[in-house]
C-alpha cells in the first residue's frame, strides 16, 4: 500500500495549496473547476481493487532473487479509482470525491475536499517523465475552483508532487531504475528494472 500512501501525501499537499485560497479568494475556491467537465466516468468494483493489490504484491514479489529484473506494471482506471474510492471509505482521504482520467499522454485528477470549513474543489492536468531513471511529475495545468492564479502556481504545485514522489519508497527507491512511464487512454504503464535482493516472505522493496 506503499503506493496509495504516497498518493495520500499527494492529495495532502494539494490541500495545504488549498489553504493559501483562504487569503486568494474564498468564494472562488469552492466553484467547480472547469476541468471538472473533461472527467468521464469509471467503472468501479471490488475486483479492481483486488487486481490492484494483487499487482502491487507481484510488483513486490519482483524484488527477491538475484541479478537484475525487468518490471512492468499497468494500472487501469478503473483500478487507481476503485482503491481512491476505498480509501475515502475507510476514512483515509478527507474528500467527498475524486476522479482520475488517463488520456493519450496525460491524466487529469479532479478533487472535492470535504472539509467542513472549507470544502474546495481543486483539478490538475499532468504528465510523467523519466530523469535520471527515477519518475518525475509534470504539472501542465493545476486549478482551484475558479480562482485565477498566479503563473507560477504550476511550478510550485509540481515541486511539491515531486517531493511526494520522492518520499514515497515503493515507487522512489533506489532498487528502481524507470525507463519509460507511459499515460495512455485509460491506463498508465511503467517499465524499467529493478536491482533484487535476497530476502524472505516478508521482505518489501524498501528494505
Amino acid at each position: 500500500m506503499r503506493i496509495l500512501r504516497g498518493f495520500l501525501m499527494f492529495m495532502g499537499a494539494l490541500a495545504v495549496l488549498a489553504i493559501i485560497a483562504l487569503v486568494l479568494g474564498y468564494v472562488l475556491a469552492l466553484l467547480t473547476p472547469d476541468v471538472r467537465n473533461n472527467i468521464r466516468p469509471v467503472v468501479l468494483s471490488s475486483e479492481s481493487v483486488d487486481n490492484y493489490n494483487k499487482k502491487m504484491a507481484d510488483m513486490r514479489s519482483q524484488t527477491r532473487g538475484q541479478g537484475t529484473a525487468e518490471i512492468t506494471l499497468t494500472m487501469t482506471e478503473e483500478e487507481v479509482n476503485s482503491i481512491i474510492v476505498m480509501a475515502m471509505a475507510e476514512g483515509h482521504i478527507p474528500a467527498k470525491e475524486i476522479l482520475v482520467n488517463f488520456n493519450d499522454g496525460y491524466l487529469v485528477l479532479y478533487s472535492a475536499w470535504n472539509f467542513p470549513w472549507f470544502p474546495v474543489k481543486t483539478g490538475i492536468i499532468g504528465s510523467f517523465d523519466v530523469v535520471e531513471k527515477k519518475p518525475e511529475f509534470i504539472v501542465q495545468n493545476f486549478f482551484l475552483g475558479k480562482l485565477p492564479l498566479p503563473s507560477g502556481i504550476n511550478n510550485n504545485v509540481q515541486e511539491i508532487v515531486n517531493i511526494m514522489i520522492r518520499t514515497n519508497p515503493m515507487v522512489y527507491n533506489s532498487r528502481y531504475n524507470y525507463k519509460e512511464i507511459t499515460i495512455s487512454e485509460g491506463k498508465i504503464k511503467l517499465s524499467g528494472s529493478v536491482e533484487r535482493f535476497n530476502g524472505g516472505p516478508g521482505a518489501s522493496a524498501s528494505e
